[in-house]
């Protein structure tokens, strides 16, 4: 069982005439007092042949080696270099590499199931104090900031002293917890009031009523990401005993699990939610598109018939407009269960984000201030210009409203980041990304900022801070996001300000400008189509548009009405017009009867779901398109003449 009290450890800054740290077990096997190491430098106690090596690691402020250091005995002796820097300083910590490379056996795993992390916390820190006489536990986590750590559980302290180590942040000597988080070993004081590590920290200890503290990490299942640090205490100075050890590493390992449980719990239920909302939003989205889908065909007939002017034509017009606001809804729910309708080509997205920044700032206060910092070199994604134009300018919007009528500042920036295993660790985004290169664009205000409690709500449907929102917009930016393999974190403080980063896929490609064909406006006279829909609203609808533009119909009220039709004269249909949700046999088992009667038979499905959605579910099935409801007049038509011509 490695622990720190059998194997000597060093630690030393760079920093000429800083005090190095040293434990008992150094002093007794290097001989070597504090005294001793001060009186040259760091590299004159390294072996000639290991000096270049810890140099190097040194001059880059960051890395391990193994190096040879001398004893009081003139002897070489084997230590595991690990150096960081932490606020300028070059700190070196020099452990035996008989102690890193010690493995630490789990016992059994810690079975009981608890209500929340908490709860878990405070029973293992129960467990371990039962445990370890005379001795009382505390867990830190660390942030999601990676610099800075919260009480996790500390029932035994009194309560100013866990408001004393609230948001401690880490360091390469930074007490027992903050050190041994920092460099993910294990660190043992013997003595707080002479020990170097305490000497910022001794009132808080004298406020605990503690003489010595024994920490170790709480790591990942892989040892690698450190999420907090734990600790033994005693009234005393001392050493810890044979076992105490062991049993802290041990419940490290458990309290360690029991966070992931935690995180993964959480991602689930987040996952539960979406899949809830968007089975929700595929009912809604059917039902609530079919009305407006009448209501708005409606309009549109009866506006073609009065002439331009008309008071009731203005009406007509004012109930279209509202139709598609209010079908806009309905998208952005379908958006945020990632089901919008998007067209994905590649972007600049330095650019996109420029544009909108710009014409925000011709509607910003002359309080408030935008700062771009945009990347100079261009980043290329993958996305939909309409959903990343809605992402952006909702962030910007955000930041200008909370910073209201007050002075204050707005920045818009980007930049290309490489992200490795450690940095998916440490980034607090939702989703959880994958290593890979992309391109981070934030907004950044100094607005009112949010609690936790607020914060942790911000992306529920229907959530809203604001009088007159609808608690869709952040939302929906969740959804479009996800939608393109990104992911979006934010980083918020009550009375400083709110961030907001969203994290997108970079491709190698520039962007390139799709070209797109446009339809001659022409009427296939003659051209005969079948149109099947069990809502007679809107299959009027679409019958009258059709015929005003010299199309025949025939209708079908359900779905095998539409196969009995089609049988009796296969031929004698150029397009079949389908509706997705229907009685007896729903659109896509008609598809599949028609194709059967007739193989190059063109069909569009008429659906409330996203169009490319339905493309993808359709993907090989021969389906000639999709219309996404509600469809206005001219968006049926030219789909209709688009399948006609094309085929």
């Amino acid at each position: 069982m490695a622990t720190l009290s059998k194997y000597p450890m060093l630690l030393r800054s760079t920093v000429p005439g800083e005090a190095p740290r040293i434990n008992k077990v150094f002093t007794d096997e290097y001989g070597l007092t504090l005294q001793d190491l001060i009186s040259k430098p760091l590299l004159d106690w390294i072996h000639p042949s290991d000096r270049q090596a810890l140099q190097h690691i040194l001059d880059t402020g960051e890395g391990q080696v193994l190096a040879r250091h001398l004893t009081k005995q003139d002897d070489w002796r084997m230590l595991r270099w690990r150096v960081k820097t932490d606020a300028g300083r070059v700190v070196a910590l020099a452990m035996s590499h008989r102690a890193t490379e010690t493995e630490v056996k789990m016992s059994e795993p810690l079975t009981s199931q608890k209500s929340s992390l908490t709860e878990t916390l405070e029973r293992m820190v129960h467990i371990v104090e039962s445990k370890a006489d005379g001795c009382r536990c505390s867990i830190l986590l660390m942030e999601s900031d990676g610099e800075h750590v919260a009480v996790g559980a500390g029932p035994s302290f009194p309560k100013e002293y866990n408001c004393a180590v609230q948001g401690l942040r880490i360091g390469p000597t930074v007490g027992s917890c903050g050190t041994a988080a920092f460099w993910n070993v294990p660190v043992v004081v013997e003595n707080i009031a002479e020990d170097s590590l305490w000497k910022d920290l001794r009132g808080a200890a004298e406020i605990a009523g503690v003489g010595c503290c024994w920490s170790v990490p709480v790591t990942g299942a892989t040892g690698e990401e450190v999420l907090g640090a734990m600790a033994l205490y005693k009234n005393e100075p001392g050493a810890p005993g044979p076992h105490d050890m062991e049993l802290l590493e041990i419940s490290a390992r458990m309290v360690g699990l029991a966070i992931e449980h935690d995180r993964l719990e959480q991602q689930l239920r987040e996952a539960t939610k979406t899949e809830a909302i968007g089975v929700l939003a595929g009912g809604i989205a059917h039902d609530f598109n079919n009305m407006m889908a009448a209501v708005m065909g409606n309009a549109e007939i009866a506006t073609s018939s009065l002439p331009q002017g008309s008071p009731v034509r203005m009406n007509l017009e004012r109930i279209v407009t509202t139709s598609v606001a209010a079908s806009d809804l309905c998208k952005q729910l379908l958006a945020y269960a990632g089901r919008g309708n998007s067209m994905k080509e590649t972007l600049d997205c330095n650019l996109l984000v420029k544009e909108l920044g710009d014409l925000m700032v011709a509607g910003l206060s002359k309080k408030v201030s935008m700062v771009f910092e945009i990347d100079e070199s261009p980043h290329s994604i993958v996305g939909d210009h309409s959903h990343l134009r809605q992402v952006f300018m909702n962030l910007m919007t955000n930041a200008s409203d909370a910073i209201e009528n007050n002075e204050g500042r707005i920045v818009v920036g980007t930049k290309s980041v490489s992200l490795g295993r450690e940095d998916m660790e440490m980034l607090n985004s939702y989703p959880r990304l994958e290593q890979g290169q992309y391109v981070c664009v934030w907004v950044s205000d100094t607005g009112a900022g949010m609690d936790p409690e607020t914060r942790a709500k911000i992306f529920d449907p229907f959530f809203t801070t604001k009088t007159s929102g609808h608690g869709l917009g952040l939302a929906a930016v969740l959804g479009i996001v996800k939608s393109h393999k990104g992911a979006i974190s934010v980083d918020s403080t009550l009375g400083v300000g709110t961030t907001f980063s969203v994290w997108l896929p970079l491709v190698s490609s520039t962007p390139v400008l799709e070209a797109v064909a446009s339809t001659t406006q022409m009427v296939l006279e003659g051209s005969r189509i079948l149109v099947a829909d069990d809502h007679a609203s809107v299959r009027m609808v679409l019958v009258v548009h059709l015929e005003s533009a010299g199309y025949t119909v025939v209708e079908a009220e359900d779905g095998q009405e539409a196969v009995d039709i089609f049988r009796r004269d296969p031929d004698a249909f150029d397009c079949v017009l389908l509706d997705h949700n229907m009685p007896k046999m729903d659109g896509e088992e008609v598809l599949v009867e028609l194709q059967k009667i007739r193989s190059d038979v063109r069909v569009v499905l008429n659906s409330g779901f996203a169009e490319d959605e339905m493309l993808a579910r359709f993907k090989g099935a021969g389906l000639a398109g999709v219309l996404h409801k509600p469809a206005p007049r001219n968006v049926l038509l030219d789909k209709i003449e688009k399948v006609l011509v094309c085929s």
